[in-house]
């Protein structure tokens, strides 16, 4: 345990043995002795004790008021005197001085006053240190806060890291300190971010990791503390007593090292030193990471950005009620839309009433959500919206007026020609069944004939799909009532039944009795016989065929399901297109025209309906037609 040091100052050398003598006996205390203020003042200077007792009179002119003085505030002084003047006694103790003994005085007496004045110092030294301590604390916080803060806001890599290592150079009172990340192309390690470091230090500071003690730190992982006298080499031109360092890791990997060092003072580092700089390398590799993060999500953010730019497809994104979140620069364009229009609710953005429709199938959860979309100009677009999980939804428009004109012309080239042919197909019929009238035909030539007659079927039949798909199209004879679906379905039902059980095939029907939809009747007739009826030609005997009709949110949803031979991902893409046929071992000798299904979706088009087929190779397929549920107008009377 440390002896208080007591400098006892008197003139009296019998004085001060008397005080030391009677003072020994309530502690154990080092004594300096000085004779006069000159002899003082050197042994203050030399070393400050715990306790300054002083003889108020000394010889000649010292006084030893004027010494009280000038230590009062540093160091417990005590005042001897032989005056017992109150206004003396009280200025002494305005000036901060601890006791004043008036001689004589008891033992008892000089006992009590050096015990209490080194207790109040021992409690005021404590006090002292702990306030330091806290400040120091609380600065260490401040900092600590300060750096992690501006991390959060500062994007620039380069302020972030500087003003690390100033936070680190501060807080563990060192003289400069410098930041180096490992280059894993060359294998060094370079200079990131320092402070206080000479131009001509930084500017070489870059060496390889195997010969730096530096390089240690990021090889181990682990933080090196080295002090002393004796100059530590680190690195050419770099000369340290003490260095502390500590490695930057990234998950599991070292990408460099935080040092902080002292040059000329030979003040070491402790274990508080290591525990501040861990943080604030930590906070520097969340920096570089976080910086890391964002220097790719902003590369990525630039290509999206440039794609949607310069793509001339239309491309719109909604949160999940439908509040505009982008719009790329085809479709402000076309749809006369600019930035201002983001957060606002999709329906009060856009006039094309198409569009909006597009979005609101998102209620329809299970189908595909496609739609022609016609604009104010006269393009034609087609669009497809997607769910975007996260976000909310997504729509791709792609322009196909050009499409849709050639696909005019197609169907007005078909029906031309279709037109042309009838009559001398119907020539060439007539004369072949007239073949037998004028003489007898032999078996061969009857066979020839019946051939004949079978392609002249299929021809007539695939001119009569031709014309109807035409009249479809062009929107003739589309005359639309409130029709019974449940009855069109069941009707179509019983007048295949007799197919399906020449295949002996089990033909299923779930139609109850529903509302009524908006419709030709002699078109939706067409719908359920070509659906029927490709379900039993696609489906080998014994199979089984399921026909239901329900009503979903405001649709009837008509289902055609059989055990057939199915449809590939890849067909299903085309089968409602005009002439397309599954061209397989097991379609090969099944007649058709590629049509059916091409009437079948241009028939629910013009009912503002929706097709679809959901088939797995093997397995057969579903086939499913949504058509709004008629509501009936109701009429109010003047």
């Amino acid at each position: 345990m440390a002896t208080d040091t007591i400098l006892l100052v008197d003139e009296s050398a019998d004085a001060r043995a008397w005080l030391m003598e009677n003072a020994r006996s309530s502690g154990d205390y080092a004594w300096i002795e000085a004779g006069s203020l000159s002899e003082a003042r050197t042994r203050l200077k030399a070393q400050l004790p715990q306790l300054l007792i002083i003889a108020a009179q000394l010889g000649g002119q010292e006084d030893g008021w004027q010494l009280m003085s000038e230590y009062a505030l540093s160091v417990p002084v005590i005042i001897t005197t032989t005056h017992r003047s109150a206004d003396e006694i009280s200025a002494a103790l305005a000036a901060g001085v601890r006791d004043v003994l008036v001689k004589p005085f008891e033992p008892e007496r000089l006992t009590l006053a050096i015990t209490r004045a080194l207790r109040l110092a021992k409690t005021q030294r404590e006090r002292d240190a702990l306030r330091e301590h806290v400040a120091r604390q609380t600065q260490e916080f401040s900092a600590l806060y300060t750096v992690g803060k501006t991390i959060s806001n500062l994007l620039n890599i380069d302020e972030i890291l500087t003003l690390v290592v100033w936070a680190a150079v501060n807080l563990t009172g060192a003289e400069q300190g410098s930041l180096m990340l490992h280059d894993p192309v060359t294998g060094e390690l370079y200079l990131r971010a320092q402070f206080n470091l000479s131009a001509k230090t930084a500017q070489k500071l870059r060496v390889k990791v195997n010969d730096t003690l530096i390089g240690r730190i990021v090889q181990s992982g682990r933080p090196i503390m080295l002090s002393g006298n004796d100059l530590v080499k680190v690195q050419t031109s770099l000369l340290v007593k003490a260095i502390l360092g500590v490695p930057l890791i990234v998950g599991d990997k070292v990408i460099g090292a935080l040092t902080v060092d002292n040059q000329l003072s030979p003040r070491i580092f402790g274990k508080h030193d290591v525990h501040l700089l861990v943080t604030l390398a930590d906070s520097a590799a969340i920096a570089i990471e976080n910086a890391r993060l964002f220097a790719s999500a902003e590369r990525e953010r630039a290509k999206l950005e440039t794609i949607l730019r310069e793509m001339q497809d239309l491309v719109i994104v909604t949160d999940e009620n439908l509040h505009v979140l982008l719009i790329n620069a085809a479709a402000g364009q076309a749809l006369q839309l600019d930035e201002a229009v983001i957060g606002r609710p999709l329906s009060q953005v856009v006039e094309v009433q198409q569009l909006v429709d597009l979005f609101e199938q998102r209620h329809t959860e299970e189908y595909v959500w496609r739609a022609d979309i016609t604009l104010p100009d006269g393009r034609v677009l087609q669009g497809q919206l997607s769910s975007l999980p996260g976000v909310g939804y997504g729509a791709v428009l792609r322009d196909i007026t050009r499409l849709k004109e050639l696909d005019r012309i197609k169907s007005e080239f078909v029906s031309i020609v279709s037109h042309d042919l009838r009559t001398p197909l119907t020539a060439i019929r007539g004369y072949v069944s007239l073949l037998p009238r004028v003489g007898p035909l032999n078996e061969q030539q009857q066979d020839f004939v019946a051939r004949v007659e079978r392609s002249m079927d299929s021809i007539v039949d695939l001119i009569a799909d031709l014309l109807d798909i035409g009249k479809i199209e062009a929107g003739m004879d589309w005359e639309m009532t409130a029709v019974p679906l449940h009855i069109v379905v069941r009707e179509s039902v019983e007048r295949l039944r007799p197919n399906a059980e020449m295949n002996q095939q089990t033909l299923s029907v779930n139609v109850p009795e529903l509302s009524p939809v908006m419709g030709n009747l002699r078109r939706l007739e067409q719908v359920a016989a070509n659906l029927i009826g490709n379900a039993i030609k696609y489906t080998p005997a014994r199979g089984c065929i399921n026909v239901s009709l329900h009503e979903d949110d405001g649709f009837l949803v008509l289902q055609v399901s059989d055990t057939g031979i199915g449809i590939s991902l890849e067909d299903q893409r085309h089968i409602f297109d005009k002439f397309y046929r599954v061209e397989s071992e097991a379609t090969e000798k099944i007649s058709g025209t590629g049509l059916g299904l091409s009437i079948v979706r241009a028939i629910i088009k013009k009912h503002s309906g929706r097709v679809w087929v959901h088939s797995e190779l093997g397995k057969g397929s579903t086939f499913t037609v949504l058509l709004p549920r008629y509501r009936e107008e109701k009429k109010f009377d003047k």
